[in-house]
């Protein structure tokens, strides 16, 4: 019978800086007890370069040597340490992957004698040595869903990162831009209606500008007028053309649909009878339902500047920022990262809208006034499940009975 397997919420994974100092610091006094017993009893550590041997050492130690998932070989950029004691006998080990800009514990094992020294212990204080002056930023030592490898992990935390690794059965509602249930109107303010045509005229400089209910009846009569189509969503707070454009109402404000055609002016006699793209309810509806978020319109720019803030807070761990756009308005946190495919094929497992451009390998994520940071917070919990290696690894149902 096959085990359970959650993994379908966010999880707390457990990284270690690469500072002795401050590790030192960080870990409880029983690890402290732990590492100084070792070196009492002159245990030493040996880089080895994975060979047959080698593997055949941890496989002795691992809690299943018929674990599928145990490596059969070491790559060159990959790092394997075997524990000895004082009479050189093998009794711990460990085996490092780079992922970007830090290593992942792949293996941690140690045997009976290894134990009680503590070997697991010293292994990562040996390699948080070895590596304080590396290229790596730190160890990510994992995350576990068996509570007592979990507070294992738990004693060498300096730094926490949310994780996720299985589509859950209830997905969470992100939408790409701001509208959601949650701000659904169908009531109509003649008082707001009048006060949103005020403040977007003084938006737009007094510039003229046409409602049309989606982009695709606006391409149309850009089509029929054999106007060049351009879209300024983002920007028309800085445009100075008197060239028609585009502004997609539902990419900037908390609706459903709406488009201005902006430096045009076609009246609803026009509108009707030669294009076929009157709406005058959805216009009503639309102007009614975003007069209160234009009264606050630099309150939406700073929001999203905000979040695109606490997307960095995130990425940083793996140094990687927000890639600057030329927005006024900013429509989304993008980035670069070589795990991007794969990322990108899991946020549609997910089924979480985003922007992708596969010829550059940037991602653009939700950053909407509306986006929660719990929001945010699940997106990279996503993109930490494709970092960490042991979303690939194969389910062995291996149980051990708790006392």
């Amino acid at each position: 019978m096959s085990g359970y397997i959650s993994k379908d919420f966010i999880h707390r994974g457990c990284g270690l800086v690469l500072s002795p100092e401050l590790v030192w610091n960080s870990v409880p006094y029983s690890v402290q007890k732990n590492v100084k017993k070792a070196e009492k009893n002159n245990v030493k550590v040996i880089k080895v370069s994975g060979t047959k041997s080698d593997l055949e050492i941890l496989r002795n130690m691992w809690y299943d040597t018929n674990d599928p998932n145990l490596p059969n070989q070491i790559n060159a950029n990959e790092y394997m340490f075997i524990a000895y004691n004082s009479q050189d006998i093998p009794i711990g080990t460990v085996i490092l992957l780079p992922v970007n800009n830090h290593l992942f514990l792949n293996n941690l094992a140690g045997n009976s004698k290894g134990k009680s020294l503590r070997v697991q212990d010293y292994l990562l204080w040996y390699c948080v040595n070895y590596f304080k002056d590396s290229q790596f930023k730190y160890i990510d030592v994992g995350v576990s869903f068996r509570q007592n490898l979990y507070n294992f992990f738990k004693k060498w935390q300096t730094v926490s990162y949310p994780v996720i690794f299985n589509v859950p059965s209830i997905k969470l509602d992100i939408s790409l831009y701001p509208f959601n249930s949650n701000n659904y109107k169908s009531d109509i303010s003649l008082q707001n209606i009048e006060k949103t045509k005020e403040i977007l005229s003084n938006l737009l400089d007094k510039r003229e500008f046409t409602f049309i209910p989606n982009l695709n009846e606006a391409q149309k009569i850009f089509n029929i007028l054999n106007i060049d189509f351009e879209e300024n969503s983002y920007n028309f707070i800085n445009i100075q053309s008197e060239k028609p454009f585009v502004i997609d109402l539902s990419k900037v404000f908390s609706v459903q649909f709406g488009v201005l055609i902006v430096n045009l002016n076609l009246d609803d006699k026009t509108i009707w009878n030669d294009f076929k793209a009157l709406d005058i309810f959805k216009r009503d509806l639309v102007f009614s339902s975003i007069c209160e978020e234009l009264k606050e319109f630099d309150l939406i720019i700073s929001k999203r500047k905000n979040n695109i803030e606490i997307f960095n807070n995130f990425f940083s761990l793996e140094d990687i920022f927000y890639i600057e756009q030329n927005e006024m308005i900013p429509s989304a946190y993008y980035f670069e990262s070589e795990f991007n495919n794969r990322f990108h094929n899991r946020l549609n497992d997910f089924s979480i809208p985003h922007y992708y451009n596969e010829k550059n390998n940037i991602i653009g994520l939700s950053i909407h006034q509306n986006i929660s940071f719990y929001q945010i917070e699940y997106m990279y919990a996503i993109f930490r499940g494709v970092l960490n290696l042991c979303s690939e690894w194969i389910p062995t149902n291996h149980y051990s009975d708790l006392s």
